[in-house]
């Protein structure tokens, strides 16, 4: 069976291989494809993909390392699927202003050829073994996982809610705008950060359903709250991760689960893109959004939701346009910011490591006003092409991750609740950049670490 397990695996490395041939040759050959193409490429290696990782490593349809995979091609690809398609909607940051069009084929090779080696990569993750969790973690298990989520909800909640309720109120105040304007030290963020990550490891310590329902319900309905101030970014990564670990991870999968899952999306869709509507005007809130998908008002959803969410294309733009030829390549600076960047204020005394923390603001202001992160825009300004090989350390990064969750189950919950906490960083990082998350997790590892010193130290 394992030899069976390892041709298969041999056969779409190969199948990989090819991917990353035929996109080289269509560069090679400097062809102009139309955004139809392009689009159709996009979606359908996409799809073939997650079914082939389904046929051959029996990874689930729906799991983290799809998502990541289906993110990457909403936020990358979407504005070329609207133009592609002919999809009506608002595009507020066009992908055609930022660069001609042979800039635009490039930036579109790339993302493609990333898919291909993430796909090599997530294909390449070991299968489920008991051995793949470290010593360390079993020994950190022998805890309650409820206590590790107690005690970082203690130490966050104060500064969570300083930050919510400040949104709040600048939301309510000068709408979006009040909420944009706001600043909040990164370590504030990350002390903030920890109630959350307590949630996801009190969740996988629950074994009552009433409870873990309840849990459930409060959250949703508080990160819905909070994202009528128009800040949906992290709220929605949070709990699409939060969701997933519910319906597919600590409960039996249904049908009538599945039905009640794709149900909620599909309002949830909804319901973000009022938000983003709302939030262009000078006030924002609950009552405000609420009113807006009652109206009927609401129209090219879908078209609108590619034309705003798939702007991160802009910044893997101006990545391949303006590097080498504006700024210098990065050589992994960036990375090396966002490892340093553990220890708060460190890396603002380093000139040339703040300046690569966020690379687009060595362009001019007028570059870059606006624009998102993109972790496909980071990878070409620190290694040009070579960042493809990124991608696939990338991919197998995920299918670990995926693997600690899989096993939660039967083996170590804790572990599964850290790769969840992860797994929510990474999402954010298809539309981010490394330095982001960097701290937060870092910070939360040292928070569970404390705990299990200080309850093994009690008890001797």
């Amino acid at each position: 069976m394992n030899v069976l397990m390892t041709k298969r695996k041999v056969g779409l490395f190969l199948l990989g291989i090819v991917q990353l041939i035929v996109l080289s040759m269509i560069a090679a050959m400097q062809l102009n494809l139309s955004y139809y193409t392009i689009s159709v490429l996009a979606i359908v290696q996409c799809v073939v993909n997650i079914i082939l990782l389904k046929i051959v490593c029996n990874l689930p349809v729906l799991c983290i390392p799809n998502m990541f995979s289906v993110f990457s091609l909403f936020f990358h690809c979407g504005q070329i699927i609207k133009e592609g398609f002919n999809v009506q909607g608002t595009v507020p940051l066009p992908f055609q202003y930022y660069a001609d069009e042979g800039v635009i084929q490039k930036a579109c090779l790339f993302y493609l050829m990333s898919q291909a080696t993430y796909f090599i990569g997530l294909a390449s993750t070991p299968d489920a073994n008991a051995s793949f969790i470290s010593d360390k973690w079993n020994q950190r298990n022998e805890v309650d996982t409820k206590v590790y989520g107690k005690a970082l909800m203690i130490v966050g909640v104060i500064p969570r809610l300083y930050i919510d309720i400040s949104s709040l109120l600048g939301a309510l105040s000068q709408g979006y705008r009040g909420v944009y304007s706001l600043y909040f030290p990164q370590m504030i963020q990350s002390i903030a950060s920890f109630f959350d990550a307590g949630i996801i490891l009190y969740l996988f310590g629950l074994k009552e359903k009433k409870k873990m329902r309840a849990t459930l319900f409060v959250v949703l309905l508080y990160k819905c709250l909070m994202m009528t101030t128009g800040a949906r970014q992290e709220k929605v990564a949070y709990l699409i991760v939060l969701l997933y670990l519910y319906f597919f991870v600590c409960n039996t999968v249904t049908v009538g689960k599945i039905a009640m899952v794709v149900a909620g999306c599909v309002a949830g869709f909804i319901f973000i893109s009022a938000i983003g509507t709302v939030r262009t005007g000078s006030s924002s809130g609950i009552k405000d959004v609420l009113e807006l998908m009652q109206s009927g008002q609401m129209s090219n959803i879908f078209g609108s939701a590619l034309g705003e969410f798939g702007s991160a294309f802009d910044t893997l733009e101006v990545a391949v346009k303006y590097t080498p030829a504006y700024i210098t390549y990065g050589y992994g600076t960036s990375y090396l910011a966002g490892l340093i960047s553990i220890i708060p204020l460190v890396v603002k005394q380093i000139p040339f490591l703040d300046k690569a923390t966020i690379f687009v603001h060595q362009l001019p202001g007028g570059v870059y006003f606006a624009l998102g992160g993109s972790y496909l825009g980071e990878l070409y300004y620190n290694f040009s092409w070579l960042g493809l090989i990124g991608s696939a350390i990338i991919g197998k990064f995920m299918g670990k991750l995926n693997l600690g969750i899989v096993l939660s189950k039967q083996h170590n919950a804790l572990y599964g609740a850290w790769c969840a906490i992860i797994s929510t960083a990474m999402i954010m990082f298809v539309r981010g950049y490394f330095t982001d998350m960097m701290q937060k997790l870092v910070w939360t590892y040292f928070i569970i670490s404390l705990v299990y010193a200080y309850l093994k130290r009690r008890s001797t």
